[in-house]
């Protein structure tokens, strides 16, 4: 089956790593790639836990945060370059390593924002063995695209403590 967390709302990696500690503690063979959380600001505790535990992971992208703590927006040369690094690591974990449950954690979102082209996820959607879950996470408005998914959840924001001004916080949110 083939997932997909969405929405604006917080709670789309938090679900879909859930998920995989779940069908990894069933005894599935499972692992994840991480698109565009390549940087040290990325650096999450999950992947203390997933070391911990063994689990494959990947980690692409490069640092989108300046040195005032703001966010720089826009895709640079070296950013598609992460993002067909992503793609290319997806196709080999699809085609060699014969997972029960991966996940392509901000891989909507990626396509999102031009990091990733369309045909490419779908490439990755349709390339996926009938025995393998695939999981896709992050922000996505195209219709089309979520509609190749068996299933879809959206994370809608109702009310964040973002929005009052409190930032990031270790373990909560990172």
């Amino acid at each position: 089956m083939i997932h997909a967390y969405t929405g604006d709302g917080k709670g789309k990696t938090t679900a879909a790593i859930g998920l995989l500690i779940r069908a990894f503690g069933a005894g599935r063979r499972v692992g994840i790639i991480f698109f565009d959380k390549g940087s040290e600001t990325y650096r999450h505790n999950e992947l203390v836990v997933l070391d911990r535990l063994g689990i494959d992971y990947h980690i692409t992208g490069l640092e989108r945060m300046k040195p005032d703590g703001t966010f720089r927006f826009g895709n640079t040369d070296e950013d598609l370059v992460e993002g067909q690094r992503g793609v290319a690591l997806a196709k080999k974990y699809l085609q060699e390593r014969n997972f029960d449950l991966l996940v392509l954690d901000e891989a909507l979102t990626s396509c999102s924002v031009k990091l990733l082209k369309k045909e490419e996820l779908v490439e990755l959607i349709e390339m996926t063995p009938e025995s393998t879950e695939l999981v896709l996470t992050g922000r996505c408005n195209d219709k089309e695209l979520l509609e190749r998914a068996d299933l879809v959840t959206s994370m809608n924001k109702h009310k964040h403590y973002f929005d009052r001004g409190v930032k990031a916080r270790p373990g909560i949110e990172y």
